[in-house]
């Protein structure tokens, strides 16, 4: 009984070959895709019916044998109206005049092919088309006229590549003698070498003798199996199969190869950065320094900002805002202070970004030759943003030392202590001017000069206790100007020495996107390894069964 046979092999072979592809998406390498057509032609041919074509004159039992080789009855008792019919178990997918469903489940997969007789010239041309494709080939031959069969010459013009194997069957041999069938056997042997120029395997059989048409039957299946048969295809999907495989193993090995020498190259950048970074450390301390002794270089702008504020003489504005200037001194000694600071600190960074772009310019062709990744141009802008947002953060602390030192407080306090006497000077100068101007109303002008004297008096001695004040604030500001200089200078060292660190940090980042992509590359290797690994056994393994 006729089956498609190799089934679990093909269902192996296909399944693995299939993962093969889909590996293939994974992977996603461009080397890979002129592998995958091969692949999908070679299941593409597993997958189609093992096509079986009995060809022969009138009435030599064509389609009785066809019946009886396949255990199909059926077969003999449709008459052919067209020049053949595809016998088949699934749905026709050819011209529905010519397809028939088979309704046998053991001969699923298998397409029996019978034809009318090719005698007709017009069968002869379709059956020479229906060669290419078909695996095995059953030219019938009547035994008492074989001479006469016209199967001769459709075998005659038979293609070298792309039929398969062709078989004899010689009927109503059973009405001739043991002598006669014996003879025969050699003549069609001489016969085909004539016409052929090879010799064909010849089987006697006839459509009513069962155990013959047994026998028949399993000389089919083998040739149906043989190794350039079904076992071809199943070996054509291995092959191309494991081509792509091991393609997919060169390109991983290949890739893992690059991770290795990726990971390096980022460390090797990482150790780059490093070396910066430790150069920077390096002036840390004279930097703090450089930024502490600003207070020193702004004191005598302060001092002098404190002469104007205060004035050369006593007067009632000065006395007025005299409560604000202990908060408005100190402000104007930590914007003195800033500026000088952020403006040493912009030397600074510009200096930087130069180092950092001269960095990045050198490191864009080697990132681009080993990591195969365009970084692009130096994103300046992004650098120098982050590092206007560090010197924000460097002023917010520059504060703190102000805080602690109650600075502001201390010289509210030296400035609010005048403000007892200078009120009462102020005051008494105010009331002698009123009085002498009442005085002066009533026409006591003697008095009322007298009183303008006074008032003068009063406001010169002032004027000399404010110079000596005003003196005595600058000396008391001074000092509490000298006393911060500890505070700032711990301020300053720890927040120059973290934003040294920062900003080197800020431009480590922008190596982010390559680093991604190698920590992506060997998360995704390892699954597309061992699903390499797997496929590659599996495949392998169908080999020694086929």
């Amino acid at each position: 009984m006729l089956t498609r046979g190799f089934r679990t092999q093909e269902s192996l072979a296909r399944y693995w070959a299939e993962q093969a592809v889909e590996l293939c998406n994974d992977i996603d390498d461009e080397t890979l895709v002129e592998l995958v057509e091969p692949v999908h032609a070679a299941i593409h041919s597993l997958q189609k019916d093992r096509r079986i074509l009995m060809m022969g004159g009138d009435a030599c039992g064509k389609s009785s044998l066809l019946a009886m080789i396949a255990s199909a009855p059926i077969i003999a008792k449709v008459p052919l109206k067209r020049h053949y019919v595809c016998w088949r178990y699934r749905s026709a997918d050819r011209d529905a005049t010519c397809s028939r469903f088979l309704p046998y489940e053991h001969l699923a997969g298998l397409e029996l092919v019978d034809t009318l007789s090719c005698a007709d010239a017009a069968v002869a041309d379709t059956v020479r088309q229906l060669l290419t494709g078909t695996d095995v080939v059953i030219a019938v031959i009547d035994g008492r006229s074989y001479a006469q069969s016209p199967v001769w010459d459709v075998l005659a013009t038979m293609p070298e590549k792309g039929a398969g194997v062709c078989l004899l069957a010689v009927t109503y041999t059973d009405t001739l003698s043991a002598e006669a069938a014996m003879k025969l056997k050699e003549t069609l042997r001489e016969f085909c070498q004539e016409k052929l120029g090879r010799a064909l395997p010849q089987y006697f059989v006839s459509p009513t003798n069962k155990q013959a048409c047994e026998v028949f039957a399993e000389r089919v299946q083998e040739a149906l199996q043989q190794p350039g048969g079904i076992r071809a295809s199943i070996r054509n999907v291995l092959d191309k199969g494991l081509e792509l495989v091991r393609k997919q193993g060169r390109v991983l090995n290949a890739r893992a190869a690059v991770g290795r020498t990726d990971s390096g190259f980022l460390a090797g950048i990482e150790q780059e950065i490093d070396n910066f970074l430790s150069h920077q450390m390096l002036g840390v301390q004279q930097r703090s320094e450089t930024y502490v002794a600003s207070a020193s270089y702004t004191l005598p702008l302060l001092l002098s900002s404190v002469r104007r504020t205060l004035g050369c003489t006593l007067s009632p504005v000065v006395l007025m805002r005299l409560s604000q200037l202990g908060t408005g001194t100190e402000k104007c000694f930590y914007r003195l202070i800033l500026d000088e600071v952020t403006r040493m600190q912009q030397e600074s960074d510009e200096q930087f970004v130069l180092s950092c772009a001269g960095h990045w310019k050198s490191v864009r062709p080697r990132m681009k030759k080993t990591l195969e990744c365009e970084i692009g141009d130096f994103p300046q802008e992004s650098l120098e943003q982050e590092l206007n947002e560090l010197r924000c953060r460097l002023s917010q602390h520059l504060y703190e030392p102000f805080s602690s030192a109650r600075l502001r407080s201390s010289m509210s306090d030296l400035y609010n202590k005048r403000i007892g006497w200078m009120r009462s000077f102020v005051g008494f100068v105010c009331l002698f001017l009123f009085i002498a101007g009442v005085l002066g109303v009533i026409g006591q002008d003697i008095p009322a000069v007298g009183c303008v004297g006074v008032a003068a008096i009063i406001w010169l001695i002032g004027s000399v206790a404010h110079m000596v004040a005003a003196r005595h604030i600058r000396q008391e500001v001074q000092k509490l100007a000298v006393a911060l200089e500890p505070q700032l200078r711990k301020a300053i060292s720890s927040e120059v020495e973290n934003l040294v660190i920062s900003r080197v940090a800020a431009y480590r980042q922008l190596y982010t996107l390559p680093r991604q992509k190698v920590a992506q590359q060997e998360a995704m290797l390892e699954p597309l390894q061992k699903r390499y690994s797997e496929i590659n056994i599996q495949l392998s393994s169908i080999f020694p069964r086929i």
